[in-house]
């Protein structure tokens, strides 16, 4: 169910304090209104002893508090905003302006379920457009309208005034000729599936253009845009971080990601659809087949992803990694290790360099789909180590030395690679697990598997006036 659903007011709550319990006091107020709930003071101390133990802040002026409530359904969610920003306790003194206060059932125990809102919750409230359109509301309107709004990138107009040809009456204008191009192509060349990189636009009209055949694999930072169950056109969504990215880099991420939910297959075709966000247009597309582009990757490695690393976690840490890599810490470059999977395999060859921060935590303090440790795990990058994640995202340690055994051989990496980028291929090359690493120098990503490089993805180049992108 999208988390729309979940809202009980139909506006955006006001915050009049700049102080962070204050203000979780009025949001837990107008819910314990709206709800009836006479426990407010019990409800506040749940929330605000969540704080103590992690803060709720999610970065870019976004925070998720959450509780347990006597209330009927799943979750009940409450949207509040402040134009001058929230004291939130965060790192460096960050403001929140957005506050999502989330309250689940009290016997509700889907954590992964309610770990998926989280995540899509965070996600949405944290792209630009969406923070622009709700930050600059002069007045009250329906939330869910708003969102509703955002959520289809389609400007209000354009949802009531759709645009027709002057042909045949309600026929929908071809104003995405490249979409029309690619679904030739793939049709002439008998490709397995269309992949589309859906931020490279602003509007979904261009769905108009898609067929079933072949399938649609939709590749986007904003997944509540698009509906699979009632788009039967889209067979997979996936996550793309929520940075800007070449095209090149568009299209290693979206392979990787649909490879891991196995979407698509060595023998397959695809054709790719992307362009730059900036221009709010397509303009490219690849044909790439998969056993040639990944040929000397799949003759020297026994599977590309491993078996005990589910897919949404490899959607998160690639997404983190290239947050780090674009944004730094403090306006410092920053590098580090992502270690996945096989975390039996891989202890052993793994030794602390600083007292695990990670360490005492329950499971679900710890676990990388939770949006709330994105800023933990931003602030343990800088500190020299990789952090260790089991295959279900749990993060083990952080600040740990890799010293895999000198016996196993090792590739000869490209000049420019550095002790860093060993220590990932060592460690894979002696393991089935699946390293991500981020270059300090140059902020690229790149990750390993059985010791050779699976592919590596630039940085955008940044300069005074934005991010001017690598085109190919």
């Amino acid at each position: 169910m999208p988390f729309e659903q979940y809202l009980i007011l139909p506006a955006i709550v006001e915050i009049k304090s700049d102080e962070k319990n204050e203000a979780l006091r009025e949001l837990t107020q107008v819910m314990c209104k709206t709800l009836d709930i006479r426990k407010h003071k019990q409800l506040l101390d749940e929330i605000q002893k969540g704080e103590e133990a992690a803060s709720s802040f999610v970065g870019q002026g976004v925070a998720l508090p959450q509780a347990k409530g006597p209330i009927k359904d799943e979750f009940t969610i409450v949207v509040g905003r402040s134009i001058n920003g929230v004291k939130y306790d965060a790192a460096r003194g960050a403001l929140a302006h957005i506050i999502v206060l989330v309250l689940s059932k009290d016997d509700f125990d889907n954590n992964t379920r309610q770990l998926q809102l989280l995540a899509e919750i965070a996600a949405f409230f944290k792209l630009e457009q969406v923070q622009q359109e709700i930050l600059a509301i002069d007045c009250p309107r329906d939330l869910r309208m708003i969102i509703s709004t955002l959520k289809t990138g389609l400007p209000e107009e354009k949802q009531t005034k759709p645009v027709k040809s002057s042909g045949k009456a309600g026929k929908t204008k071809n104003t995405n000729p490249i979409v029309s191009a690619a679904v030739a192509l793939a049709r002439e060349t008998k490709a397995s599936a269309i992949m589309v990189f859906a931020d490279s636009v602003r509007e979904n009209e261009f769905l108009d253009l898609l067929k079933t055949r072949p399938k649609v694999i939709m590749v986007t930072s904003n997944k509540t845009r698009f509906d699979p169950a009632t788009d039967k056109k889209i067979a997979g969504l996936l996550q793309a971080p929520a940075i800007p990215a070449s095209r090149t880099g568009q299209m290693k991420i979206g392979m990787l990601l649909a490879l891991s939910r196995n979407l698509i297959g060595r023998e397959d075709r695809i054709i790719c659809i992307s362009g730059n966000s900036k221009n709010g247009v397509f303009d490219t597309i690849v044909a790439i087949d998969v056993a040639t582009e990944y040929e000397f990757f799949f003759t020297t490695a026994k599977t590309m992803i491993p078996q005990d690393v589910k897919p949404e976690v490899i959607e998160r840490v690639i997404g983190l990694a290239g947050e780090i890599a674009v944004e730094g810490r403090e306006g410092k470059p920053v590098g580090t290790i992502f270690v996945l999977g096989d975390t039996n395999s891989v202890n052993a060859y793994v030794r602390q360099l600083i007292i695990n921060p990670f360490r005492g935590y329950s499971e679900a303090e710890r676990n990388i789909l939770d949006p709330g440790l994105d800023e933990t795990i931003k602030e343990f990058a800088s500190i020299d180590g990789a952090f260790i994640i089991t295959g279900d995202g749990i993060v083990l340690s952080a600040g740990s030395y890799l010293k895999p055994p000198a016996t196993e051989e090792v590739p000869t990496l490209p000049g420019g690679y550095g002790a860093r980028h060993l220590a990932g291929a060592s460690i894979t090359a002696c393991t089935n697990a699946l390293a991500i690493t981020i270059s300090e120098s140059t902020g690229t990503v790149t990750i390993f598997k059985g010791g050779v490089i699976m592919m590596s993805i630039s940085r955008p180049v940044a300069r005074e006036k934005g991010v001017v992108q690598r085109f190919l």
